[in-house]
């Protein structure tokens, strides 16, 4: 497993949540039945899964994983094995560094650290399903998420530890030890609202944009443009999967199919994310955008009744948060030292300070995006939709009541308010 901590993120990559891949296994290895959320969650992975070219979680989430996994899923995890065999599952190390409150002790007594878990899981077994399994529920949606971690200390005890954590930390965390910033993220429904209000970002000034335009010699109607959300049409993937099976079992094969039929698209999305973050001016990421839209369009035209992804764009002047809070007032003035009067100086490493500087030197500026499943669209009453109810029924013997689908409209409309009604193609 050494081999696949990293301390950097490749392009087109995805961060997944453990939550998520329990919520899959549970319902899809027989545990038990599928909620409405569900819907949201197998459509968010298979989006994911096909689309993306590799995946990673954090080495916590690593560590969760072995203390609760054999005690919630003793039968076993179809789709992590299936994601582990088809992409290598990848963690990042160093992602929290969160104190948390022991709930077990063990004398070590001679025991391997895998024997040591081993006898955690027997004593604590039935309460790590009721403490650690989370299945979505948008009445209730989870705000933090419990995450326990064992070790060895220095008086030869087992110590378990659990740490109260949010997604929103994890992905920010994450972020910030990769080497690109267009990571995508794969999450429960309940984390939606989170999600979308971690993507969002003030815009700069329209003045400022304007001076920006100018030094890459772009026009601003096209700078624009190419800010905010975007409809992406894609292949209705989760419809295409759900009608090849029988039975839910074939899920993984079909699965891991379904991701080689589409290796070319990744291979686009990969090609894309190098060229944007290559190039050295806005101009150029704006020629590779439209590339790959020529590339989009006669890719989808294929498609009867495509669903529809959203992407995110917004500018990065700054790799850093902190600089980045800075850009607009440089933008406008294209004084250096002006906008870094806003910069919090004792957050900012040196060398982070220097390469960023630098980048402003070279005028390169990243056009940053994210990919997000259309929950509108996936829950309206649509031929898409309507079509996975009808497998929902063959496949898991369960039917969803219109106002068990009301409730998640409302959890919508409630919960997920930064993106706008209208969004261009």
């Amino acid at each position: 497993m050494e081999d696949l901590i990293q301390d950097t993120v490749n392009y087109n990559s995805a961060y997944i949540s453990l939550s998520l891949l329990d919520e899959l296994d549970y319902c899809l290895g027989g545990y038990g039945k599928p909620t409405p959320e569900f819907i949201f969650s197998l459509n968010t992975f298979v989006e994911s899964f096909i689309g993306c070219s590799e995946f990673y979680t954090s080495l916590d989430e690593l560590n969760h994983l072995s203390l609760t996994a054999p005690a919630i899923f003793p039968t076993g995890r179809p789709i992590l094995n299936m994601l582990v065999r088809e992409t290598g599952l990848k963690f990042v190390s160093g992602v929290l560094e969160t104190p948390g409150r022991v709930i077990y002790r063990g004398n070590r007594d001679g025991k391997s650290k895998k024997e040591a878990e081993q006898e955690f899981i027997t004593e604590y077994g039935r309460k790590l399903k009721t403490d650690y399994f989370i299945q979505s529920d948008v009445s209730k949606p989870a705000t933090k998420l419990p995450l326990v971690t064992g070790a060895f200390n220095d008086n030869d005890e087992f110590i378990v530890t659990e740490v109260q954590t949010s997604s929103h930390d994890l992905i920010s965390n994450l972020i910030s030890v990769s080497n690109t910033s267009t990571i995508q993220t794969t999450l429960p429904i309940g984390l939606y609202g989170q999600q979308v209000n971690e993507i969002a970002r003030t815009p700069y000034s329209i003045e400022a944009l304007e001076k920006l335009a100018k030094l890459h010699q772009v026009q601003l109607e096209d700078l624009l443009e190419s800010l905010g959300y975007h409809y992406l049409p894609i292949p209705p993937f989760t419809t295409i999967l759900l009608a090849q099976l029988d039975k839910i079992d074939q899920i993984p094969a079909k699965l891991a199919q379904l991701r080689a039929d589409f290796q070319e698209l990744r291979e686009h999305f990969i090609l894309l994310e190098r060229q944007i973050q290559e190039s050295p001016t806005i101009r150029e990421q704006l020629d590779a955008r439209k590339a790959f839209n020529t590339f989009w369009t006669t890719f989808v035209k294929k498609y009867v009744d495509p669903s529809h992804r959203l992407l995110h764009n917004h500018l990065d002047v700054f790799q850093n948060a902190d600089l980045d809070k800075s850009a607009n007032t440089f933008l406008k003035s294209h004084d250096l030292k002006d906008g870094l009067k806003e910069i919090n100086f004792a957050k900012i490493a040196g060398k982070v300070l220097t390469h960023s500087m630098d980048w402003f030197k070279d005028r390169k500026v990243i056009n940053r995006f994210k990919g997000l499943t259309n929950i509108w669209e996936l829950f309206q009453n649509s031929t898409n939709i309507n079509q996975q109810l009808k497998h929902f029924e063959r496949l898991f013997g369960v039917s969803f009541s219109n106002a068990e689908l009301k409730r998640i409209h409302e959890f919508i409309n409630k919960k997920v308010t930064n993106i706008p009604k209208k969004i261009s193609a």
